[in-house]
């Protein structure tokens, strides 16, 4: 079963603005593709990602400290990823979302 997957439009600036800040040393383009990677991952299993908060999970991506965050939607069969952030940033944030 594999589930539908969403990015919400503050998740999408948030891996254009990581894109644009690895193009200068040309990894733009690999950083988009693990995360095309990441999100084939998800939508095969989704709930063989931790939950770290409530209903949120967390998917790490392996060549950037990067980490995607979603919530499953059981009922429909679908994920909505919430944000793509540094696994250096604020764990405050995250709940927010």
């Amino acid at each position: 079963m594999t589930y539908s997957l969403s990015v919400r439009p503050r998740a999408l600036g948030e891996i254009e603005a990581a894109r644009d800040g690895y193009a200068p040393v040309d990894h733009g383009e690999s950083f988009v593709a693990e995360i095309e990677a990441v999100f084939e991952a998800i939508k095969a299993m989704p709930l063989r990602f931790p939950i770290i908060y409530g209903a949120l999970h967390r998917a790490l991506l392996r060549r950037y400290p990067f980490a995607v965050f979603f919530r499953i939607r059981p009922a429909t069969e679908h994920v909505v990823v919430l944000a793509v952030l540094p696994q250096r940033s604020d764990p405050a944030k995250w709940p927010r979302r």
